[in-house]
């Protein structure tokens, strides 16, 4: 039996967005306590939550596994509005700063790293996908020590964000950015909880048919912001659970809300020892998303 990943830490940042986009230099300084140049948003975001996840110290060997519904968007409209619109040449640095891996160097240089990185940009899972690729490496001894991120941007002016993202006028939104340290198990290092699981399905009875082979006690369930009302409501009338774990009410817009529920789940008053969280795509196809306190 594979030994269990351990959940060592988490850090986030999250901030609504109304119509000016809040600056970040400041806060960006303050958290990692270095000043950087001719950064986006995008980048700032990533080393402010893994800053707070690591306090920035963390095993050098750490992989970055770093995922986005959308990338650095602000960065790509800049660089297609001056190569289309204005037909004229980006910047060198602002050219390479538009393959959203090059945040995970600022993070693996901020915190002196020497392992690999990866990169999933994807709507519906890139949360869950580099989670799941993560543990997998853990169990699969790839690596030992694992930080796990989730970012998404807003655009100026907000109107043109929504429609880009195919959301109604008046959406609230928001910009998040979400990290866990997870590693193999280490009985000097205190651990938030484990991971227990977490895999794609697909289709809705494929995953009910997975929970009831799980031994799950004092459960919480939560809902990912891309499960359907008639999906919930069949999924919470054949899963037993003790409560249901709200993480999403008071989160303007973003796409990847679901990299903030197993922080905001171990921060929580006791709702429950473990937290089973759902969340979809369009197409039909389901994630888990499995987790318990330490004992």
């Amino acid at each position: 039996m594979s030994a269990p990943i351990q959940i060592y830490a988490s850090g986030d940042h999250y901030h609504p967005v109304s119509e000016a986009l809040p600056d970040l230099k400041e806060l960006t300084q303050q958290v990692t306590g270095k000043s950087f140049r001719r950064i986006g948003r995008f980048i700032q975001l990533a080393m402010i939550g893994a800053a707070r996840c690591t306090n920035l110290s963390v095993p050098k060997e750490s992989a970055v596994y770093l995922s986005s519904g959308r990338g650095d968007l602000e960065l790509t409209v800049e660089i297609m509005t001056e190569l289309f619109a204005r037909a004229q040449t980006p910047k060198p640095l602002g050219f390479v700063n538009t393959v959203s891996n090059a945040a995970c160097f600022y993070v693996a240089q901020l915190l002196g790293l020497q392992s690999r990185s990866n990169y999933v940009c994807n709507r519906y899972f890139a949360f869950e996908s580099v989670l799941q690729l993560a543990r997998n490496d853990l169990m699969m001894g790839n690596v030992n020590s694992a930080l796990i991120g989730s970012i998404d941007v807003c655009t100026h002016p907000l109107t043109d964000h929504r429609q880009r993202l195919h959301l109604s006028p008046h959406t609230e939104m928001g910009e998040g950015s979400h990290w866990l340290w997870l590693g193999t198990e280490d009985i000097n290092r205190p651990a938030l909880g484990e991971l227990v699981d977490t895999r794609h399905f697909n289709h809705r009875d494929e995953l009910l048919q997975w929970t009831r082979t799980q031994s799950i006690a004092s459960l919480a369930l939560s809902r990912g912001q891309f499960v359907g009302d008639q999906d919930w409501q069949f999924i919470v009338s054949h899963i037993d659970h003790a409560a249901i774990f709200d993480y999403r009410s008071n989160r303007g817009w973003y796409d990847s809300h679901s990299g903030a529920v197993i922080g905001d789940f171990f921060r929580s008053a006791d709702v429950a020892t473990s937290l089973l969280h759902i969340n979809a795509d369009d197409c039909g196809r389901f994630n888990a998303i499995f987790v318990k306190h330490s004992s």
